[in-house]
């Protein structure tokens, strides 16, 4: 997959709130299997509470994007997708932290690894609301990174 991004890529929401929260992700510094962990791992994150918030659909899409499927129903295609193989690690939080760690390996550098875990706290407090689940994903993601 060609990117055809040079800069770092700002994703916004789309529902602003008195803070502007922005995930800040260099796609071009990923290879196109770490961008599809990244993607996986959002996903993972973003379903851990039991709750999809459109500001949280609304980044994924715009990630998706950034990756070069520009398309929406391919957009959709590659969203349900990751659903589809994410979900059963949404069984429980034990799965989900497997999981989480699994694809949290992929990314070895320190620059890499900040901005993997600053688009999952972003993910995560986007609905305002920081559930027992995602708490425990966030903390296993800084120690695997000792960020």
């Amino acid at each position: 997959m060609n990117l055809l991004l040079d800069a770092p890529v700002r994703l916004g929401l789309g529902r602003k709130t008195w803070q502007d929260i922005f995930m800040d992700v260099d796609l071009p510094s990923f290879t196109p299997p770490q961008q599809h962990a990244l993607f996986d791992l959002l996903v993972l994150v973003m379903y851990a509470d039991g709750r999809l918030t459109t500001a949280e659909d609304e980044q994924l899409q715009q990630l998706l994007t950034a990756m070069g499927h520009a398309d929406e129903i391919d957009r959709q295609r590659v969203f349900d997708d990751v659903v589809t193989r994410m979900r059963p690690f949404m069984e429980s939080v034990h799965k989900a932290k497997e999981q989480a760690l699994l694809l949290a390996g992929a990314f070895t550098g320190r620059p890499q690894q900040k901005q993997v875990l600053a688009a999952v706290e972003s993910i995560i407090t986007s609905d305002g609301h920081v559930s027992t689940w995602e708490n425990t994903l966030l903390s296993e993601l800084r120690l695997k990174f000792r960020l």
